[in-house]
């Protein structure tokens, strides 16, 4: 028996400012995609972690990648509650521009393991 496909959804949420916060609300908000049966991708959370979101063009490589990923995303969740930064005002462009549904969220549950 086939198991259902799973929606694959780009997170997209603030990351530069009060970092340690904006990390809270994308795990939490990927956490809500998985209680929801939806795989989530928050390139925010991975590309951080071995590119200097300091130097412009490491920046503009980890942007340029989540983008790519965004192809095979099915949703797009944006997390508008705090405002929209450049950075993710470009991925819901690029989501508009595939014609991937955009969700705009303004609550999150905190997730539990962090």
């Amino acid at each position: 028996m086939r198991r259902p496909k799973t929606k694959r959804v780009f997170i997209c949420s603030r990351y530069i400012g009060d970092i340690e916060h904006n990390v809270e609300v994308a795990l939490s908000l990927c956490r809500m995609a998985i209680d929801a049966g939806c795989a989530p991708f928050a390139p925010h959370l991975l590309y951080t972690r071995f590119l200097d979101e300091n130097d412009p063009a490491q920046r503009e490589l980890g942007i340029s990648l989540g983008l790519r990923f965004m192809e095979a995303c099915e949703e797009v969740w944006v997390y508008a509650a705090e405002g929209i930064s450049d950075g993710m005002h470009r991925e819901v462009e690029h989501a508009k521009a595939l014609g991937k549904p955009v969700i705009e969220l303004r609550e999150v549950r905190p997730c539990a393991l962090t």
